[in-house]
């Protein structure tokens, strides 16, 4: 389990970091099926037979240095879904804007990923790479998941697969 600490009264409560991608893709879906959004930047199916969350993502980015790759999201790109968002307090992600938040979060789930004492299985759940034509910042996951009754009905977490 890839413990973090979840910014106080975030909007993305999960206390790993597995845990917090898979709430920020939730995030974004919601947001783009409010908005109705013409361009789907994310999109995810739960597949209830194997408990695995798959799908992909491209989030628009800005390259603000191109010779040490340094971007930052760009969420003025036309349709990308926006909304009230905080990463709260003392948390180990800071992003105040959403599309930043999620870029720490993938950086940090693939660096993990990268680190064979986090990850001895060498598991590969979330891949991404960064497009510079297209300005994208593109990826696909599988992300195992559980399933628990709760008192108002189930609840959906990520499984931890990291150390």
């Amino acid at each position: 389990m890839a413990s973090i600490t979840a910014g106080g009264s975030a909007t993305i409560a999960a206390t790993t970091v597995e845990g917090q991608f898979l709430q920020l893709i939730e995030y974004f879906q919601s947001l783009e099926a409010a908005g109705n959004n013409t361009t789907n930047f994310f999109s995810g199916t739960y597949d209830s037979d194997t408990l695995i969350f798959s799908g992909n993502f491209s989030v628009p980015v800005k390259i603000n240095d191109l010779l040490n790759l340094v971007f930052t999201g760009d969420p003025d790109t036309g349709s990308f879904p926006s909304g009230t968002f905080t990463a709260g307090t003392a948390g180990t992600f800071t992003a105040p804007l959403a599309i930043n938040y999620f870029i720490q979060v993938v950086n940090r789930l693939i660096s993990l990923q990268n680190d064979f004492s986090k990850n001895p299985q060498k598991i590969q759940n979330v891949t991404a790479s960064i497009n510079l034509n297209r300005n994208l910042l593109t990826g696909s996951f599988t992300v195992p998941y559980t399933k628990q009754s709760t008192s108002t009905g189930i609840a959906i977490n990520a499984a931890s697969y990291l150390l």
